[in-house]
């Protein structure tokens, strides 16, 4: 048995090898046509060899480049202070609810639960936001609400019970720790797994989310990056749609933007930074979600 696990590992390596390389192409795809020149793409469509070269969508995305970077701040600002504050809420509920000899742990549960199968839909929850919370134009809105989602504690929960022992949080307790000593210096250090698969999901969630922002922020100055693009893109469609009531000036401007060089510009901007964060994180990530999927 070992021996025929030996001989099939290089065909296994060999068939993973080829499927990680169709999953890179459509990547190579997009960095190559955000140099194509927009004749090349009209004459040829996207291709790996393109006609002719152009630096054309990168320098009209460079033309961008002031608001680009503040919306780059506001979109760190939301990641990191989005997941560490989605870590913690979520890592002490999940705490509190593994806890079978709590009195609320039953009814948190089955409140938990409902959250996932009911909500009070995007207009009341727009009010309570801005009448009650009055977060309205306050980056904060994109942090508090869903700072806490029923699938992430259901996973974290799922990896307390079955990672760390009673035997050794009893333990803590006979010799004097509190609850709070006993999750921040005994159980948090042992969810690091789970805590880095769920902060992965959370990052890539605000680092994609753009409708919060749109809903909630007026200011230009708070605009998130995604937001941001989508904004670009739409006025640019704009102009396209209302030729006939532009100005020299914006018909000009128009007939600079490259079209679909820059919208893969756009593209490689938006999720450089995934792309580079997302190793380090692969195999806490797998680990995490596998416990979490596997033994709840």
């Amino acid at each position: 048995m070992k021996n025929r696990m030996k001989k099939s590992q290089p065909v296994l390596t060999l068939i993973l090898g080829l499927l990680a390389v169709v999953c890179l192409l459509p990547l190579v795809l997009v960095i190559i046509v955000s140099f194509t020149d927009e004749t090349s793409l009209s004459e040829k469509g996207f291709s790996f060899f393109p006609g002719a070269w152009s630096l054309k969508g990168w320098q009209y995305v460079a033309e961008y480049s002031g608001q680009i970077l503040k919306s780059y701040q506001i979109t760190l600002f939301e990641v990191i202070v989005g997941t560490c504050v989605t870590l913690l809420f979520t890592s002490m509920f999940a705490y509190a609810l593994s806890r079978k000899d709590w009195v609320l742990n039953r009814f948190l549960s089955v409140v938990l639960l409902i959250t996932m199968l009911f909500n009070g839909g995007m207009v009341s929850s727009y009010i309570v936001n801005t009448n009650m919370y009055h977060l309205k134009d306050n980056l904060l809105v994109l942090v508090l609400p869903g700072a806490v989602s029923a699938f992430n504690c259901i996973v974290m929960r799922t990896f307390i019970q079955s990672n760390i022992p009673d035997s050794l949080i009893e333990a803590a307790k006979i010799d004097g720790a509190g609850e709070f000593y006993l999750f921040f210096q005994v159980v948090l250090p042992l969810m690091i797994p789970s805590l880095a698969a769920i902060g992965f999901m959370s990052a890539i969630g605000h680092w994609n989310e753009w409708q919060q922002c749109m809903l909630y922020i007026d200011d230009p100055n708070k605009t998130t990056l995604q937001l941001l693009l989508v904004r670009i893109e739409k006025s640019l469609e704009y102009l396209r749609n209302n030729m006939d009531n532009l100005t020299p000036g914006q018909i000009e401007r128009l007939n600079r933007a490259p079209g679909t060089s820059m919208r893969m510009a756009l593209l490689c901007v938006t999720m450089g930074p995934i792309l580079i964060v997302y190793p380090f994180f692969q195999r806490y990530f797998i680990q995490g979600i596998t416990v979490g999927a596997v033994k709840g």
